[in-house]
């Protein structure tokens, strides 16, 4: 049996070659006093996340960067009844679809867009349980955006939402609702618009951008302030904002409507 000492010297070698980084003996450690503690709410997501099991889904080890909100921020978050979120770096729809047991047509078809994230990326949205700015076209709460310096959901970013809203909640959001999905598309113009069906399944139409129902809304994204800010000091654009900020090479909103088409599954 090995001793204190061994273990210690073991631990230190692994670090030093880099097959462990320190963050990853976190996990052993005491659960923090406060939980709207910036590393506690990071470890939080990461144990979650490998609950999910997705190192298998992966194959590969995984952890989370730092949450860039801090403890009054995320308190405040909270006391607005709004959830702090993380979607994981280089994860796709397919992959994340497979990890929180949501399946669709539009995870797989490839005329949606890939949207996945390049850094984690950290948010909050309301955790209402619909979707805000209903009766509102894409085109509509796009520009409200602009002017608010918010940012739209993907495919991705939905999906994580969703599952953790759920693990949170015992149940899904936007039941028997739409909500727009700002970043990503259907083919050239289209757009995608998520919710749950009335028997509890995840539904995805592809639409124009100009339509407009009572029972389809937007939910809007922010990020911590001093990145909002330095988002705010680059050109007013939601296409080339939303990009700066998770990193995707692709353009986030439809072009103009080609037509009244549809697709949904």
């Amino acid at each position: 049996m090995r001793t204190r000492e061994e273990a210690l010297k073991l631990v230190g070698a692994l670090v030093a070659d880099g097959i462990i980084a320190p963050r990853d003996l976190v996990q052993f450690a005491p659960h923090h006093d406060n939980p709207q503690d910036p590393e506690a709410v990071r470890q939080d997501w990461e144990q979650w996340y490998r609950g999910l099991g997705i190192e298998e889904v992966l194959d590969r080890s995984f952890t989370i960067d730092p949450c860039p909100f801090t403890a009054a921020e995320i308190e405040a978050a909270e006391s607005a009844g709004e959830l702090v979120l993380c979607v994981p770096r280089g994860v796709g729809r397919r992959e994340l679809g497979e990890l929180v047991r949501l399946r669709s047509w539009a995870l797989d078809d490839r005329m949606v867009s890939d949207t996945p994230e390049t850094e984690d990326f950290w948010f909050k949205t309301p955790g209402a349980a619909a979707p805000q700015h209903l009766g509102k076209s894409a085109m509509e709460v796009r520009r409200q955006f602009e002017d608010e310096r918010k940012l739209g959901f993907s495919m991705e970013r939905y999906l994580v939402f969703a599952a953790r809203y759920r693990h949170l909640r015992g149940r899904y959001p936007d039941f028997r609702y739409w909500t727009w999905l700002l970043r990503g598309r259907y083919d050239r113009s289209g757009m995608l618009m998520v919710g749950f069906d009335p028997l509890g399944q995840l539904s995805v139409h592809a639409w124009m951008p100009k339509f407009q129902a009572s029972f389809l809304g937007c939910r809007w994204i922010e990020i911590p302030d001093r990145l909002a800010d330095a988002v705010e000091r680059e050109p007013v654009d939601a296409v080339a904002a939303e990009a700066r900020v998770s990193g995707s090479r692709e353009a986030a909103m439809a072009g103009s409507p080609a037509g009244d088409g549809h697709r949904s599954r």
